[in-house]
């Protein structure tokens, strides 16, 4: 009899605490039909009591990739589900995420890169490695920026511009392939976060997505925004001030474009945000 899959769920805490307890509960109760584990990495350097079946690992802040890394060594499902305490689960369907993954066959002749497949089939066949739900905000308006497409230069331009190429990918109601889905909440294939060796540990928080799943898509995995599934998102809730918050998310964009773009790349980078900012 074929194993069912197991999701494990990682949930990388970091002063928190207040919004744990709904984020557990809506965990423990749309996942009744399904295997599942619940990991939680606490980084807030003070103590909390969950639930019996719920493990907790203590560990000094290190960053969001960090904390869900160190989950993971502890983790024993075949599908991982990094997923913000600041969330709320609204689907259970969860089966429909399994089935997902299980559906799509993988061509290891894709990853070798031949020339003889045409594009389409190429595109057609590869295996799913990310999935993304339909974020949405404490009064259930879609939340921005929770998929969207390939990040550079161009993007940048547009974003502040005000033409936002990702709304389209946000905003569909029907299963989308992107660039990237939110760390928010975010399925991976073990066998895929092992193959990329987890989260750059370099990004203290933001961009460790988008970097994961620019690196799932160079080994020909796709990326999948399925907006049937809901999380409520209240987001933001573990920063002192919205300057802090900038700066997080600047430092690890910087990074971001150095290492994929190189350093000439992220020095436009600073000139545009300088001129917008």
């Amino acid at each position: 009899m074929e194993k069912k899959s197991k999701i494990s769920f990682i949930i990388p805490a970091y002063k928190s605490e207040k919004h744990l307890e709904k984020c557990f509960r809506s965990l423990l109760d749309k996942t009744t039909d399904i295997q599942k584990e619940i990991i939680v990495v606490n980084n807030s350097g003070s103590s909390f009591n969950l639930e019996n079946g719920i493990k907790i690992i203590n560990s000094p802040n290190k960053g969001f990739g960090s904390a869900c890394n160190l989950g993971v060594r502890e983790a024993s499902g075949n599908i991982f589900c990094f997923i913000n305490p600041d969330t709320e689960i609204i689907s259970n369907d969860f089966e429909k995420i399994i089935n997902l993954f299980d559906s799509s066959s993988y061509h290891p002749e894709l990853v070798s890169g031949s020339q003889e497949i045409p594009d389409q089939v190429r595109n057609d066949i590869k295996k799913i490695g990310i999935i993304g739900p339909k974020l949405v905000e404490e009064n259930n308006d879609i939340q921005e920026w929770s998929a969207g497409k390939k990040v550079d230069l161009t993007d940048i331009i547009l974003n502040n511009l005000g033409w936002k190429r990702s709304k389209k990918i946000w905003e569909s109601k029907k299963k989308t392939e992107c660039a990237w889905v939110s760390g928010a909440c975010l399925f991976v294939r073990k066998e895929l976060f092992e193959k990329l060796n987890g989260f750059d540990e370099k990004f203290f928080l933001y961009f460790e997505d988008i970097d994961l799943c620019k690196r799932a898509r160079n080994l020909e995995y796709k990326i999948l925004y399925y907006p049937k599934f809901i999380v409520k998102h209240f987001g933001g809730k573990s920063f002192d001030s919205i300057k802090e918050q900038k700066q997080y998310y600047y430092s690890s964009q910087d990074y971001y474009f150095q290492k994929h773009f190189g350093k000439i790349s992220s020095f436009i980078l600073k000139i545009i945000r300088g001129l917008t900012l």
